[in-house]
């Protein structure tokens, strides 16, 4: 098992700490008094710590590791979650998937895949906030939205800093003629939707986030060129 070799090529010292602050959980307020939940769940989030399980480890290589059913791994990465962050820990990782939308052929949709079950709740809570919906009919993994839903969420949470960056550029670029950050948002992922929309794998994502994760991350000078590019060296104006 892969969680066992982890183990043994783990830190000894590491590993006794650890060990020991388990001990000492399990034996608060007295030795049996943990329940079977908590004892398995408090388990699951030492062997994170010892990083014999990943952070935000693949569903289905937990599923294959624990030889669990899904519905159970999702538990134990929702109560894990749910007991070691805080909303500032899930909106910064909100902000990583945001980078990494897959664009759907069949209109204004993207999708983003999210493994953790309760990041995909904050997800959605977060655009209820906003007044928008999402679909996750097709996978509980999967969450679809449309594109106004996914602008409206980036504006919500990308710092104003990032958002500064970017209208400066597209300003001193000549590609805008206000001072909007989510209209330029809009222009960058319509183009990115008729660029990449029902291309299959992780290129097209891979692409895709070549463009957005600057703009996200408020490093869109590093891709000047790419946006010039997208938008005709600025010939298109986003009205």
């Amino acid at each position: 098992m892969e969680i066992l070799t982890s183990l043994e090529a783990a830190d000894s010292d590491s590993v006794k700490k650890i060990f020991i602050d388990f001990v000492k959980e399990y034996l608060t307020p007295s030795y049996g008094s943990m329940s079977k939940r908590d004892f398995e769940i408090l388990l699951f989030m030492k062997l994170q710590e010892l990083e014999a399980i990943d952070k935000d480890p693949d569903l289905y290589r937990l599923i294959k590791e624990l030889k669990i059913s899904r519905s159970r791994a999702r538990n134990l990465l929702y109560e894990a979650k749910m007991r070691s962050t805080e909303d500032k820990d899930l909106n910064e990782e909100l902000i990583k998937l945001l980078q990494k939308p897959i664009f759907l052929k069949d209109g204004d949709k993207v999708v983003i895949e999210i493994q953790n079950p309760l990041l995909t709740d904050h997800f959605r809570f977060k655009l209820k906030e906003l007044g928008h919906i999402t679909d996750g009919s097709f996978s509980p993994e999967l969450v679809k939205l449309n594109y106004s839903a996914y602008i409206a969420l980036v504006d919500k949470i990308v710092s104003t800093k990032a958002k500064e960056n970017t209208i400066d550029l597209f300003i001193k670029e000549g590609i805008m003629v206000d001072n909007s950050f989510k209209a330029i948002f809009a222009g960058v992922i319509k183009k990115l939707g008729q660029k990449f929309a029902g291309k299959a794998g992780e290129l097209a994502t891979e692409n895709a986030f070549k463009y957005l994760s600057p703009i996200i991350t408020g490093t869109v000078e590093t891709i000047k060129e790419e946006i010039l590019q997208l938008f005709n060296n600025g010939k298109e104006e986003l009205k």
